[in-house]
């Protein structure tokens, strides 16, 4: 076993274009400084490159998730300071990220459980199929 805990040819899994977006979500506003000690330079084994993150940020502004914007303060006092993008999650796309956040949720309890809650899952996965299925028949 590495130190991490993992197999030794199992790689800590490597952070997601949407895992950025729950973080800009979480603060409100963020800065590129902050997403590269979040994601780059962290000190952990799960990182990414600057390269990537940029990637991920062009993506997510592309899709509509992310904002890039001009911090309003800074833009008054560009004088005094350099005026920086600040990327924020607009308001109508909070529930779209809510989304993602229950499925990142649902994913990382599926990735860590036992194989006794794993037979649960599965046994109530089968009954809301059992359900459905029986729901469109009476439809019918």
């Amino acid at each position: 076993m590495s130190r991490n805990g993992l197999g030794p040819r199992m790689r800590p899994i490597a952070f997601s274009k949407y895992d950025i977006a729950l973080f800009i979500d979480e603060k409100g506003k963020t800065r590129w400084s902050h997403l590269l000690k979040e994601f780059v330079e962290n000190g952990l084994e799960r990182h990414i490159s600057r390269q990537k993150l940029s990637n991920y940020l062009k993506e997510l502004c592309n899709e509509g998730l992310v904002s890039k914007t001009i911090d309003k303060k800074a833009l008054m006092l560009r004088m005094v300071w350099r005026v920086y993008p600040i990327y924020v999650v607009p308001r109508d796309r909070k529930k779209r990220i809510e989304e993602i956040r229950k499925r990142k949720k649902i994913y990382e309890f599926v990735d860590s459980a036992n194989p006794e809650k794993i037979e649960k899952l599965d046994e109530v996965i089968r009954n809301l199929e059992e359900t459905e299925e029986e729901g469109i028949q009476t439809k019918s």
